[in-house]
């Protein structure tokens, strides 16, 4: 298991408990269908948002979330349910920050469709179960009516092109690659405006470009470069022993460039002081944690949010890394079986949506037809 999903894992055994005892039930019912501990926290998240709005609104007597009872549930109308997402909507205008347990400074902005749609979902998941699959001691379910059932969800299908199209705007393209990366390394230090920022940031760039090369040379997902050790890096075959999604073990490659500043980040690792045992490949310290441990992924987000900022591309997120990747792999080598072994899809079409982001190829290949 991933150090990220050692951390899901915990922190799902130490929420759940808050929760009323069929959602536990649901919990483990999902566990059984091997669920990750990642997507199961996503349903905490949303059940509490929804139970919290339902305490708020008068919808239950109940005062703390563990002790909504099933008859609460089994007694929404479906006007309460359309009110519901009516106020996932418009949340952004109130103080949504009042349902969250950790708000944050996107509790002020619009939820979008999809984020809407999920939750409804997560909602739909836990009412089928609880009304469907779910049986009490005389075999009877936990609900008599699922009043979501009756919510029907309009999810907007993009094509593959429009995929395309709304990732070409976020990604880097060719020379951006290497821009972006020298960037880290020798650009970001005039925008430091602080003497503190400018010691943070030297005390650090080496791993971040370490970090944001290893992923744009081989498409990693950020919980993966996250959970390297050190034994995990074969470095004369230039490969990673990676666990991916679904637990499945894999060796994909990294490229010469970004091995260049791997090997030099890896000289200076010891700089961060790691206890002796610390086998992580990327380190951090902390006030709380002076000794070199292992970055965590919202660290990883957010120092890559900080420099696309910087560079001028503020939608690039370090997913968009692996995209950029991605892009780039298909534009030079057009063989997606490739690509899709090396960024561990389950399923080629995933991977094919990358064939359609450069327009400029998709044109010359009409072109060509006729």
């Amino acid at each position: 298991m991933s150090v990220t999903k050692q951390r899901d894992a915990l922190q799902l055994l130490q929420t759940v408990g808050s929760y009323p005892w069929y959602v536990e039930k649901f919990i483990e019912h999902k566990k059984s269908k091997k669920n990750s501990p990642s997507t199961l926290l996503g349903y905490l998240r949303d059940f509490s948002f929804f139970f919290r709005w339902m305490m708020t609104e008068g919808l239950s007597t109940a005062t703390d979330m563990k002790d909504i009872p099933l008859s609460d549930l089994n007694d929404l109308k479906k006007e309460t349910v359309e009110s519901y997402i009516l106020y996932l909507q418009e949340s952004h205008l109130y103080e949504r920050s009042a349902l969250l347990s950790n708000p944050t400074k996107s509790a002020k902005k619009e939820y979008s469709d999809r984020t809407i749609s999920r939750k409804i979902s997560s909602l739909k998941s836990l009412f089928h179960y609880l009304s469907a699959l779910a049986e009490d001691e005389n075999g009877e379910s936990y609900l008599t009516r699922n009043v979501l059932a009756k919510i029907e969800l309009e999810i907007t299908e993009l094509t593959p092109l429009a995929r395309a199209h709304a990732i070409r705007a976020k990604i880097l393209i060719d020379d951006e690659i290497y821009q972006f990366v020298d960037f880290v390394y020798n650009g970001y230090l005039a925008h430091c405006d602080t003497e503190k920022k400018k010691q943070y940031h030297m005390q650090n760039r080496d791993r971040d470009t370490a970090l944001i090369a290893m992923i744009l040379s081989g498409g990693f997902r950020v919980s993966e470069i996250v959970s390297l050790d050190l034994s995990d890096i074969i470095m004369e075959k230039n490969q990673l022993k990676l666990i991916r999604k679904g637990k499945k073990e894999d060796a994909p490659f990294f490229s010469d460039w970004g091995k260049e500043y791997l090997a030099k980040y890896l000289q200076l690792r010891d700089k961060y002081n790691p206890e002796p045992q610390e086998d992580a490949v990327f380190l951090a310290v902390s006030p709380t944690n002076p000794n070199g441990h292992r970055i965590e992924v919202r660290s990883v987000q957010k120092l890559v949010k900080k420099y696309a900022k910087a560079f001028g591309i503020p939608d690039l997120s370090v997913h968009k890394l692996r995209h950029s990747f991605a892009t780039q792999f298909l534009r030079l080598n057009p063989d997606p079986h490739q690509l899709q072994a090396q960024l561990g899809h389950s399923k080629i079409e995933t991977t094919m949506q990358y064939a359609h982001v450069l327009e400029d190829a998709l044109g010359k290949a009409v072109n060509r037809t006729t």
